[in-house]
């Protein structure tokens, strides 16, 4: 009786240890799939650079993609393709608005930053930033 005991013992704590050891092993996937999810939405974002004489390329960049149909810098307008426009991320629409609008505020040795996103179509407004803030659609 003792034996079977034992043997019983032993068979549970083999049964733990592989419990444990699979959810280990899931939790290192699962923390593996999720660098690689975070990695992919990094590399996904159109960066806007600091350096504001980089900002001209990128957004002859952006006019050869389709996205960017004009930019005037003087009267702070920038014409999105609704379409595209509407594909990026919150994120992102947030850091090209804001970037262009400290562009255009340099560019026009303005102190506020300004920016108007235009739609090219229907010059529906997608997104602001002004006198009452940051605005995005």
């Amino acid at each position: 009786m003792v034996v079977v005991r034992d043997v019983r013992k032993a068979d549970e704590e083999d049964r733990r240890q592989k419990r444990i050891i699979v959810t280990l092993f899931s939790i290192g996937i699962f923390g593996l799939s999720y660098l690689v999810y975070d990695y992919m939405q990094i590399i996904d974002r159109a960066t806007i650079p600091e350096d504001l004489n980089q900002i001209d390329p990128i957004v002859a960049q952006w006019r050869a993609d389709g996205l960017v149909e004009s930019f005037d810098v003087m009267q702070a307008q920038l014409v999105v393709n609704e379409r595209k426009w509407l594909d990026r991320k919150k994120e992102e629409k947030i850091g090209i608005v804001t970037q262009l609008a400290r562009y255009c505020a340099e560019r026009n040795q303005n102190r506020t930053w300004e920016l108007t996103v235009f739609a090219k179509g229907t010059s529906m407004v997608l997104g602001e930033m002004g006198r009452r803030g940051l605005v995005i659609q």
